[in-house]
């Protein structure tokens, strides 16, 4: 839980416990000292746009199976000023929220692919960092077929943000900045990585990975100050992802158990579920084992290994330890099994 959320409780707790021997204003003054701090707070997070580290945030670390320990997809990058975020499954911008990021500077967001868990809270995040100060338009960037879904999310939000501009004024949620602009990024060759963002000293290229059927699907390779951080987005283990990963100090991949998934599609089987058994059974042709990722980890020459969108849910030991069983055998750096709120600081090298 984050500081301003047992600010609140606290709050709430002393009001509940107070209200019957306090005064009004007793109780006025300990929740304007609440939300002064909710302010500091707040103030805080912009700050994090000064930090020189390049700073990397793991919003929602897990897949598309709902579980209480991990959201699904969406890593946040801030550097140079700039606050990206790439993918956002359902509830990651709350995420955002209660991880105190800098809403109001959001920058841009970079999508790998649309299918649903990586995409459903893109709404969400245009409305909500327009309304908490956004001062432009937001940049959305992703492979072929990105106009259409920002064309979807904007009508979808269409009226609200007519009622929010009508009720508060236009000086306050000013109109010129409550739109999503959508960038194409077009990526022919695997072997060739597209730099499409270049702002602020921070570079990022995209590069084609294998998710078929869903073509086309990217991920992205960040540049700052002689740091790199590589996010695979959902891929099959290709000949180029090493290459495209080369010498990150952070690798960033997806990861998806084949042995457990194997097992939860033969078990749905023999419970007479044969829609979510070949449903399962079909998502092991389009991810990355964890030895796999430790694979293209070794051979790209990163320097730590980061899981995140990991399936099936892990919500124990031993259910970690089958997830990253072998992974050691075949790559000798850091291995971390990604989960919500981690977060990594790389200090410049230049």
């Amino acid at each position: 839980m984050m500081r301003r959320e047992w600010i609140i409780l606290a709050c709430l707790s002393l009001v509940a416990s107070m209200a019957l021997s306090c005064t009004t204003d007793q109780v006025d003054s300990v929740m304007k000292r609440g939300i002064k701090r909710m302010l500091e707070d707040r103030a805080e997070a912009m700050d994090m746009l000064k930090d020189p580290d390049m700073q990397v945030i793991l919003v929602g670390s897990g897949g598309p199976l709902d579980n209480e320990e991990r959201l699904a997809s969406c890593t946040a990058v801030i550097a140079g000023g700039e606050f990206i975020v790439v993918d956002l499954g359902a509830g990651t911008w709350r995420n955002v929220n209660l991880l105190n990021l800098p809403s109001a500077g959001l920058s841009a967001v970079f999508l790998t692919h649309f299918h649903s868990d990586h995409i459903a809270d893109l709404g969400e995040t245009d409305f909500g960092s327009w309304t908490q100060g956004r001062k432009t338009n937001l940049d959305v960037y992703g492979p072929e077929g990105v106009d259409q879904v920002v064309r979807g999310f904007s009508m979808a939000y269409a009226l609200d943000k007519k009622y929010r501009i009508a009720h508060h004024g236009e000086d306050i949620v000013p109109p010129g900045a409550s739109a999503m602009v959508s960038h194409t990024i077009d990526v022919k060759d695997p072997d060739e990585a597209v730099l499409f963002f270049d702002r602020n000293g921070v570079k990022a290229y995209a590069f084609l990975v294998d998710h078929s059927p869903v073509v086309p699907a990217v991920g992205y390779r960040f540049e700052h100050k002689g740091n790199v951080v590589v996010i695979t987005g959902d891929t099959v283990k290709t000949p180029t992802l090493a290459k495209h990963a080369k010498d990150a100090d952070i690798l960033i991949s997806e990861g998806l158990s084949m042995r457990a998934v194997k097992l939860l599609s033969e078990t749905l089987a023999e419970e007479n579920q044969p829609r979510l058994s070949k449903i399962m059974k079909d998502v092991l042709d389009y991810h990355i084992d964890p030895v796999q990722a430790g694979e293209v980890a070794q051979e790209a020459g990163a320097k730590k290994l980061v899981f995140n969108h990991v399936v099936p849910p892990i919500t124990n030991r031993i259910a970690k330890s089958i997830f990253l069983s072998g992974v050691k055998d075949v790559y000798d750096g850091e291995v971390i099994l990604g989960e919500d709120g981690m977060r990594f600081a790389l200090a410049p090298k230049e």
